[in-house]
Parts: C-alpha cells; sequence; structure tokens
C-alpha cells in the first residue's frame, strides 16, 4: 500500500509575529497621538470660542446694533465697572438694579459649572483684570478683553449748545442751561453728572462709561428740555450738537429783551464780612462752595456744633440790564453726618444778616433755597445796584463737634 506524504504548512515564525505585533502597536500609538492632537485641537477652538463669548458677555459685541448704532455694551454698559469674577455674568454679584443679565449668549451653557470652566474642565481664570485665561490644555490660552479699563469706564465727549437762531448762550445764559447725564455708579445704581457750557456753548461731559446713557439739556428759567440718548464707545471723542427750538439766547427773542423773563446765575467771587465755618480742600472759604458742578465731599466748609453760625461770600456781579428784576435766591447744596443738621439760606446786605427758612439737612446732599422777592434791606424791590453790593451764604449747625453738618455749594439765581 502506497504511503500518502504530508505536504508541511507553512505559518508565522515567532520573530514574524513578533514584528508584526510591534508594528501594529506603533500604528495604534500614532493614531492615538493623532487622535489625541485632534481632541485637542477641537477643545482648544472651542474654548478660544468659549473664552471670546465670556469676554463679549463682558464688554459687549461690537456687531450687535440697535437703530443706527451699536446696541451691546454687555455688563460694563449697564453697571459701569468690570465684573468681581464670570459668575456676575450669569448671577447678580448684589441686587443690581442695573443688572439685566444673563450677558451669556444663546447656545452658551449657562449653568455655574460650564461658565466657569474650559473645555478641559479646568477653571478659567478671572478676577476682574482685562483677561480671561485657560490653562487646561497644559499651556495658557488668553483672551484679551481690552486693552485698558480706561477705554470702557473713562471716556469723553465734546459738545455745543445753541437755541434755534444758533446763537450761543454768552456769559448771561451759560449759567442757566444744566447739562445732565445719567450714568452707572459702578455698584448697582446710577448718577447723575451736572455740566455747563461756556460762553460759546461748548461743554466736555469727562469720565463717562460705554453704553446708551440718559441726556438732558435743560434750560432752567423755561424748563426747557433736550432729551436723547447718549451713545458711548470705548475711547470715545466724538462731538455733539445740541439746539434749542426757540430763541432763548438771541437779543430780544428768547430772554434777550425785557419782553421776556430769565435768569442770572452767579456764584462765590472771594470771602463776604463773616467767615465762621472751618473749609477741607481749599485754600479759602469760598473757594469749597463756587464751583459750577458739586464736588460733593472734595472741597466744603464744615459747621461742627449744635449752635447755629454763617458763613457769607461776595457773590459775581452780574451784567448791566434794564430789565426789572424780580427776585433773588440763595441755593445751597448741604447734607448732615448723623441724625440732625439745619440749614438757613442767607443774604447780607449793607452789614445786616438775612435768613431764610430753616430747612432740616438730609444725610446725603441735597439743595436748599430761600427765594426774596424784595430787597430785605429796603424793602424795594431789586435793582443792579443792590445785587452788585449783596453777600450771599449759609446759617448752619451740626449735631456736635464729631458730627458736623457740611456745605459744598452755593449760588444765587436774579430772575428778571
Amino acid at each position: 500500500m502506497q504511503k500518502t506524504k504530508l505536504k508541511s504548512i507553512d505559518g508565522f515564525s515567532l520573530l514574524e509575529l513578533t514584528v508584526g505585533i510591534i508594528i501594529l502597536g506603533i500604528l495604534l500609538a500614532v493614531a492615538m497621538q493623532s487622535m489625541t492632537s485632534v481632541v485637542n485641537d477641537v477643545r482648544q477652538t472651542k474654548t478660544e470660542r468659549e473664552m471670546e463669548m465670556l469676554a463679549s458677555s463682558i464688554v459687549g459685541d461690537a456687531d450687535l446694533s440697535q437703530g443706527a448704532g451699536r446696541g451691546d455694551f454687555g455688563y460694563v454698559g449697564d453697571i459701569g465697572a468690570f465684573p468681581p469674577n464670570l459668575n456676575a455674568l450669569y448671577n447678580n454679584p448684589g441686587g443690581y438694579s442695573t443688572w439685566k443679565g444673563p450677558y451669556l449668549p444663546q447656545g452658551f451653557t449657562q449653568d455655574s459649572t460650564g461658565l466657569k470652566t474650559d473645555e478641559w474642565g479646568a477653571a478659567y481664570n478671572f478676577t476682574g483684570g482685562m483677561t480671561i485665561t485657560s490653562t487646561g490644555s497644559g499651556s495658557t490660552i488668553t483672551k484679551k478683553i481690552a486693552r485698558a479699563t480706561a477705554d470702557y469706564l473713562i471716556n469723553t465727549v465734546n459738545g455745543d449748545i445753541a437755541d434755534g437762531a444758533g446763537s450761543p448762550p454768552g456769559s448771561v445764559y451759560g449759567d442757566s442751561i444744566n447739562i445732565q447725564v445719567t450714568i452707572p455708579n459702578g455698584t448697582g445704581g446710577t448718577q447723575n453728572k451736572l455740566y455747563k457750557p461756556n460762553s460759546l456753548g461748548n461743554f466736555t461731559l469727562d469720565s463717562i462709561p460705554v453704553g446708551q446713557h440718559p441726556l438732558r439739556v435743560i434750560y432752567t428759567p423755561l424748563s426747557d428740555t433736550l432729551f436723547r440718548y447718549l451713545t458711548v464707545y470705548p475711547r470715545h471723542k466724538s462731538s455733539l450738537s445740541l439746539r434749542f427750538a426757540s430763541t432763548h439766547f438771541t437779543s430780544g427773542s428768547g430772554g434777550g429783551g425785557c419782553d421776556s423773563s430769565g435768569t442770572i446765575v452767579l456764584r462765590p467771587s472771594g470771602n463776604g464780612s463773616i467767615t465762621n465755618f472751618s473749609d477741607v480742600g481749599c485754600f479759602n472759604n469760598w473757594q469749597c462752595v463756587d464751583e459750577v458742578t458739586s464736588d460733593g465731599d472734595n472741597t466744603r466748609v464744615i459747621r461742627a456744633s449744635i449752635s447755629f453760625a454763617t458763613d457769607v461770600y461776595n457773590i459775581q456781579n452780574p451784567a448791566t440790564t434794564s430789565c426789572p428784576l424780580f427776585s433773588v435766591t440763595v441755593y445751597c447744596m448741604a447734607r448732615r453726618t448723623q441724625s440732625q443738621g439745619e440749614v438757613m439760606p442767607t443774604l447780607y446786605l449793607n452789614g445786616t444778616e438775612y435768613n431764610g427758612t430753616m430747612q432740616s439737612l438730609t444725610s446725603s446732599y441735597a439743595i436748599y433755597s430761600h427765594q426774596w422777592t424784595t430787597n430785605p434791606n429796603t424793602s424795594a424791590v431789586w435793582t443792579i445796584s443792590d445785587i452788585n453790593s449783596l453777600q450771599a451764604g449759609v446759617r448752619m449747625r451740626g449735631q456736635n463737634s464729631n458730627f458736623p453738618s457740611y456745605c459744598t455749594q452755593v449760588w444765587i439765581e436774579v430772575a428778571y
């Protein structure tokens, strides 16, 4: 019987199998490294996009418009300050009345975790500064929010004001115009900043944060008010032209002649005959109260006693006019520091002191006034000669030497 010869079956040798496994491992390692690189690239892209969205939430998106101008200024535009942390973009940081968040755009994970971490799960680094940083990738990714805080918080707007005929207010009417802009105060509320134009009608609004702010220009004798929203951009230095419809400043048309009424505002120009108050922030008492826009406690006169005392000041002389004078009103801005304090606006004429009604002070600065329709020294109608010789000021008291009362501003208005 013939034997059948079995054929040998070739296989992998141990060496070949080892080499194959090594090659497969190398390919898998390369693939894994490539995959890791792709994943990290995706995470970095998503993190950078997320940081861009956070920056826009803080300072606004320049591409979002409202009407003809920019409509989004983010957290800074509403609050007037940079947020203390990222959580303030999602939760009101302190019951702020001007907070209008959440400020995060649609598509953002609006929760306490996703808001604060990058795509690697590491917390963003932001503590109210100019940058947001991510370190989850092992290296630092930085998003610069702004070049400087001043670009968003301290802007300047120049402008000019005229009447319907294009006439500037001149030296007579300049003090009869109040320019008021309402801005966020940085702590969740608002503040009104007041300005006056010069004789040519020019004015400068300073230290204005970005955003849309109510602006009022008031011709005080007639309460004629211009109103608009002022849009302020980062590093804003544009100009603004405002015009009343009426010819308030044109001679013979809106207050320049005797057929119409008007008001002349006069301010302290030197110390008067009675100086009983101490002062802060100035060399002479009158310089503490002569500013056009109140500077609060920066310069003030002080009465640190429960007994009344008086401070009066020489007043600027008005321009000569043939118009009859109807009244003189003394204004002062004052406050108490504790629970007691009173003030009386005061005139000083021909060596005699004339005090207005006693009024209780509040703990924050407020305006107090008293009007005299005739000269209290003569009981006759006022004349320009009377105005040129009068002094004005305040009679005031505090609670005691530890809790004084303050006056930061004095002026008079002469109505004709």
